[in-house]
């Protein structure tokens, strides 16, 4: 009598517990922390540019004023947007 009893509330808590971890789940998709990052033009925009200026400076071994030729723009130019996405260019000065 005691067994049937004890299995009885084993299986009450199992169902139990499943039912929070689904009430938890859909909690968790609803009130997630995670904000969907807005589109933006600028970023895409910027990350272009950031693979053009690299690309150029691979092709040109790091040679600042033919990567700014081949890119179409002014060495002063091309200066200025290394310092401004300096952080994502992976270049030495030569």
């Amino acid at each position: 009598m005691k067994t049937a009893y004890v299995i009885n509330a084993l299986k009450q808590a199992e169902q139990k517990h499943k039912e929070q971890a689904e009430f938890w789940n859909l909690f968790n998709e609803i009130w997630s922390d995670e904000v969907p990052k807005q589109y933006s033009l600028n970023d895409e925009v910027d990350q272009l540019q950031i693979d053009k200026i690299q690309r150029a400076l691979d092709e040109t071994n790091g040679n600042r004023t033919h990567a700014a030729k081949k890119l179409g723009i002014k060495r002063e130019t091309l200066l200025a947007k290394i310092k401004r996405y300096s952080h994502s260019l992976n270049c030495h000065k030569s």
